[in-house]
């Protein structure tokens, strides 16, 4: 997920208002509240809006990706089940027209799979890694029971774009294989996964603690 802006941040606000979703506390006392939103969108009580907030805070790249998932992804059991098929359905006109694509002129020509690249960067100089990740996911105090669906989310929406493996279903590392230009390009990605991990935690009143190990025989660390 991107930074908002504060643009971005007032209109979540707006949304979160006309449904009914005020802050009793804090700094906007009053006015809609983006957090409890975002619970409800969770919970699945509310359908229509997740079109709007997931549209207002991904990239038209991170949105064809999520369509894309959403359409290949097996579906859950219960509520989820609307509220992600309206996700997608809402989604569908934000994305940007896909260029026209060339024709073969031989029958030997295939197509090449597309990656997403960060701007400035070849798609012959890309390179591929598999990291280990270890991640840890706990509930902030012993009053919440958010951990177990906090790790389901971040596995969903998260690390399964990036092939993820589970070495061990009863344990908490994963193997992840990332695509990259540049060393800095490396380590942004690495930093949004564990930002992004850190987010869907916090939705869910949890904490996470996570290391990341790069498996090249190097021994680069995050």
């Amino acid at each position: 997920m991107r930074p908002l802006s504060a643009e971005d941040e007032a209109a979540l606000r707006t949304i979160a208002e006309r449904h009914g979703f005020y802050a009793a506390r804090g700094p906007h006392t009053g006015e809609g509240s983006a957090s409890r939103l975002i619970d409800a969108l969770l919970a699945g009580k509310v359908v229509t809006l997740a079109g709007k907030v997931v549209t207002l805070a991904l990239s038209p790249a991170d949105r064809r990706r999520l369509v894309a998932w959403l359409d290949e992804a097996p579906p859950p059991d219960g509520r989820l089940v609307t509220v992600l098929r309206s996700v997608a359905t809402q989604l569908r006109p934000t994305l940007p027209k896909a260029a026209p694509r060339a024709v073969a002129t031989a029958p030997s020509q295939v197509d090449t799979p597309t990656t997403d690249v960060r701007p400035g960067t070849a798609p012959e100089s890309l390179r591929r890694i598999d990291v280990e990740l270890w991640l840890r996911v706990e509930n902030n105090s012993k009053f919440v029971r958010g951990k177990t669906k906090a790790r389901a989310w971040i596995e969903d929406s998260v690390l399964r774009r990036y092939a993820m493996r589970k070495l061990d279903a009863t344990r908490s590392d994963y193997i992840l294989t990332l695509t990259y230009g540049t060393d800095a390009e490396l380590d942004a990605t690495i930093y949004d996964i564990l930002r992004e991990a850190d987010q869907i935690a916090d939705l869910h009143y949890c904490f996470i603690e996570a290391d990341v190990r790069a498996l090249d025989g190097s021994d680069r660390s995050w």
